[in-house]
């Protein structure tokens, strides 16, 4: 035997070990590219339209809000089962505990955990500030109710969270 053929390395064996590799990094790139696709074309999690705007109105929102609360304003609800289906009502007081008169009352109920139910009503007055409408809600569970109450001079807002049996 000659000294180049002892020496001379043995044929490589191992060329699947780079081939796995560069398999794997392929599934990896797949893989992502897939989640990129899904996250980018299902639900954006964006709760309105405007969302911009409303975000450089913030400091509208903050006065509207601060003068809401200075009102001193209360809003009692209860739903009630009647024969036809629910029926809200909503009573308001003012800070001293006397009723509030011919408000304008617009009720939106929301669905925390979907918007697919959300329902927009005005409740009509029913005397002695209580303000009231029938309601059709799709689901039992945790509703948030935000009130929006206007005189034409003074603008009311509330927000709050109801549980439907």
């Amino acid at each position: 035997m000659t000294d180049t053929a002892r020496n001379a390395p043995p044929p490589r064996k191992s060329l699947w070990i780079p081939a796995l590799f560069f398999g794997l990094m392929l599934l990896v790139v797949a893989v992502n590219g897939a989640l990129i696709f899904f996250a980018q074309s299902t639900f954006s999690g964006l709760d309105t339209d405007q969302a911009y705007q409303q975000g450089l109105e913030y400091n509208k929102t903050l006065k509207e809000a601060a003068a809401s609360k200075a009102l001193g304003w209360t809003a009692q609800t209860t739903v009630t089962q009647t024969a036809g289906g629910r029926h809200i009502a909503v009573s308001i007081t003012d800070k001293h505990g006397a009723p509030v008169q011919g408000l304008q009352v617009i009720a939106h109920l929301v669905r925390p955990v979907s918007t697919a139910f959300d329902q927009r009503l005005a409740l009509g007055g029913e005397g002695d500030g209580v303000y009231g409408a029938d309601l059709a809600l799709p689901a039992n569970g945790n509703w948030e109710l935000r009130l929006s109450a206007e005189t034409g001079a003074t603008d009311w807002q509330v927000m709050q969270r109801i549980f439907v049996k």
